[in-house]
């Protein structure tokens, strides 16, 4: 039997399942976050300040202040790994508006990857019979929402977009994001935007070729100056794209 998605509108009852993805989503950046600030200046200088306060105040010797160099990685690890746990919890409890959940149907023995399995898209529901789609076990593995813009005018926000590990997001998410993208032309908004950090690579490039455009980059400050993350705004012009459907 090959599995397929359907994409439908969110409904309430999955709110749990929605914030679950979310989290997944949020936290499988943690480890590659954890990697680049691991060679970041900041890194360094703190290190070396554990080391001066342990040397000049607590008269350690430097070959035993060479031993607290696991404890700030560790230390490291343990704030990256609670900044994004913070971040997915905010993101679960926003509450969803104009939503949109990605519906998988797989078989309840499925060995593959779904990275190694071609998915059948369906709109609102799937063509079947109740009975054949009770062999299969259901599971949300992305959502979508959209908001207003708190800062451009006329547009629409989206926000807590996630899509399972392990699933191709252009599959997926690509039908999602067109009709969220009719539903916004529909009550008048005249762009999308989405920000996409600096480990969002795959993400970054899904909207790039859906035809989003850079608004602007700018530095998230996280500890001052010495610690930032770069944010990439884009966007995505509805009012060009109704006029080259109608054309």
């Amino acid at each position: 039997m090959q599995p397929f998605i359907v994409i439908r509108n969110y409904r309430e009852d999955d709110e749990l399942k929605c914030q679950n993805v979310v989290q997944e989503y949020i936290m499988s950046f943690a480890k590659k976050s954890f990697y680049s600030f691991c060679f970041r200046e900041i890194t360094l200088q703190f290190i070396v300040i554990t080391w001066a306060v342990l040397f000049i105040f607590f008269g350690v010797p430097l070959i035993f202040c060479a031993l607290t160099i696991p404890g700030c990685i560790f230390f490291l690890f343990s704030g990256t790994y609670f900044s994004f746990y913070a971040k997915a919890i905010e993101q679960m409890r926003t509450k969803p508006n104009l939503s949109l959940v990605a519906e998988c149907y797989e078989p309840f023995i499925f060995r593959m990857k779904p990275s190694e399995c071609t998915y059948q898209i369906f709109m609102d529901d799937a063509p079947y019979e109740a009975s054949f789609k009770n062999k299969f076990r259901k599971k949300i593995v992305a959502c979508i929402s959209v908001k207003n813009h708190n800062s451009v005018y006329n547009a629409a926000w989206i926000y807590r977009f996630a899509v399972a590990p392990g699933y191709p997001i252009q599959k997926v998410a690509e039908p999602m994001v067109n009709l969220v993208s009719k539903n916004c032309v529909q009550q008048g908004y005249s762009s999308l935007e989405c920000t996409m950090s600096e480990w969002q690579e795959e993400g970054r490039d899904f909207f790039d070729n859906l035809g989003f455009i850079t608004r602007q980059i700018y530095h998230k400050k996280i500890i001052g100056s010495s610690l930032t993350v770069m944010k990439t705004q884009l966007t995505y012009d509805l009012k060009s794209d109704t006029l080259q459907k109608q054309n």
